[in-house]
């Protein structure tokens, strides 16, 4: 495959991954409000869920769906990868909106690119490129403005919302570096598959997925299979793939259109009222990802190949 061709195509993946993670977020909390359940429960539920499903699908289309497991330094790895990337950045996030709100939460997440572009400048002893620090400014100021209106006051957080949200910003940047190496071995449907069913697993001790208490109808449970197929399955297969074609930098800063896609929905579904500081906050997103795409694929970062 041309290179150009691996741009287009990982940059199309990070995007609608960032899309459905926004509209994800918020279907989530509208379960945590209309059907009362709680954090630890969804992600809990939607992980096993979802766990499953991707490694049926793995072993009825390819078929060894235990061979990640046959290799000790891949069988350290991945639990790495499920309990020090997914674990927190799923958790993290949704315990943030259960103590603050969507949008206060994808703010704080949304830091991760900043850490993944400081941390590959220290790996690779070189400062982040003009290009990449305007991008970062873009995608930062873009979120904030959506999510506070101008005004940082509204960030007034409890040290939950504040812990939660910083954990899962860290746990995103070790989510979009760390597995590179994995996925230069393994498909992303058996890497997603098992590290999320790991998760899953650890989740149960915190509250298992049969203890389903809350208020359940049609809506409630048509919003769950919503999240966990196009919240979780889709998005999570996509944003890998873009990885492994643009590299961890790009990538972060493409997902960082979830705040835009959460924002429209919040309108469409939600009905809420936009201010005019929000399309700014659209203008100062969209600018920073069409910028991004302008540049030019050699001088990207490619994944590294470890033994």
């Amino acid at each position: 495959m041309r290179i150009k061709s691996k741009v287009w195509i990982g940059s199309v993946f990070c995007i609608l991954s960032a899309c459905l993670w926004g509209v994800s977020g918020a279907v989530g909390q509208y379960l945590f409000n209309q059907a009362g359940i709680s954090p630890e429960w969804l992600v809990s539920a939607r992980c096993l869920l979802t766990g499953l499903l991707l490694l049926v699908f793995y072993q009825v289309k390819h078929g060894g769906v235990f061979s990640i497991w046959m290799d000790k330094q891949d069988r350290i790895g991945i639990i790495i990868f499920a309990l020090g990337g997914m674990l927190f950045m799923q958790y993290g996030y949704f315990a943030a909106i259960a103590h603050s709100n969507a949008a206060t939460a994808t703010v704080l997440q949304y830091t991760a690119p900043v850490l993944i572009v400081v941390y590959l400048a220290f790996r690779e002893k070189k400062l982040p490129t003009k290009l990449e620090c305007i991008a970062v400014f873009g995608c930062l100021a873009g979120t904030i403005l959506l999510a506070t209106h101008g005004n940082l006051k509204s960030l007034s957080l409890s040290p939950q919302a504040l812990f939660w949200g910083a954990l899962s910003s860290i746990a995103l940047a070790f989510y979009t570096v760390y597995p590179v190496r994995l996925l230069a071995k393994y498909d992303a449907m058996l890497l997603i598959g098992w590290s999320i069913l790991v998760l899953s697993f650890v989740m149960h001790f915190v509250h298992p997925s049969w203890d389903y208490a809350g208020n359940w109808n049609t809506s409630t449970v048509l919003a769950m299979v919503f999240i966990v197929i196009f919240g979780t399955t889709i998005p999570y297969l996509m944003f890998l793939n873009g990885v492994k074609y643009i590299g961890p930098t790009k990538s972060s800063l493409y997902a960082s259109a979830e705040p835009l896609a959460s924002t429209v929905v919040s309108v469409v579904w939600l009905k809420v009222h936009l201010e005019f500081i929000d399309y700014i906050g659209f203008v100062f997103i969209v600018a920073a990802v069409l910028l991004l795409s302008f540049v030019n694929p050699a001088q990207e970062e490619k994944p590294q190949k470890t033994s």
